[in-house]
């Protein structure tokens, strides 16, 4: 089955792959990859239209939707039948809005601070070719391993193949050109 790649640039809020907010403080996420496909696990990606402005600008503005995890999925290079590109062909993610999920109290000193607020709740969804979908709300009890698989479940659904054929290639720092993904 061939899947039909994502145009990025006409869904401004797809979670953008190697792009975590946390990108220099050692980002919590890896790549894993099988025969045909390779996954770009992180958190708090920025969304497409932020990147933009990090290329452009220098700097981005926040966005009311915000991505807890992602989990971006590709063709190998070498196996990608629409011929080469850096575009995913699909992107599972945990997010949330302030107005639409719960979020979690915040104490005095927090509030006092500026801490960021943290979600209770998020949303499950999927980006695909041409278009999202919305799985409903999950508490938000995640750790990255237990984010990393529920994601997982999604991809190998989608993808028709199974867990442990994906095996992890390294960390985020790896980046896009990363050879044991060509």
């Amino acid at each position: 089955m061939e899947h039909k790649l994502i145009d990025q640039f006409s869904m401004p809020s797809l979670p953008f792959a190697f792009s975590s907010k946390l990108r220099h403080r050692n980002p919590k996420g890896c790549i894993l990859a099988n025969d045909e496909f390779y996954v770009v696990f992180e958190s708090y990606p920025l969304v497409v239209k932020q990147m933009a402005q990090v290329m452009s600008e220098n700097r981005f503005d926040p966005c009311p939707i915000e991505y807890l995890y992602s989990a971006s999925v590709f063709y190998r290079k070498s196996r990608n039948p629409h011929g080469p590109s850096s575009r995913p062909i699909y992107a599972f993610c945990l997010e949330y809005t302030e107005f639409t999920c719960e979020m979690k109290p915040q104490g005095f000193w927090d509030s006092l601070t500026g801490k960021a607020k943290e979600p209770a709740e998020v949303f499950s969804a999927m980006f695909f070719g041409n278009g999202r979908n919305n799985f409903g709300k999950v508490p938000n009890d995640f750790t990255d391993a237990s984010a990393l698989e529920h994601l997982m479940r999604g991809v190998c659904e989608q993808l028709g193949v199974s867990r442990n054929s994906f095996r992890e290639i390294g960390p985020l720092s790896l980046g896009p050109d990363c050879t044991q993904i060509a």
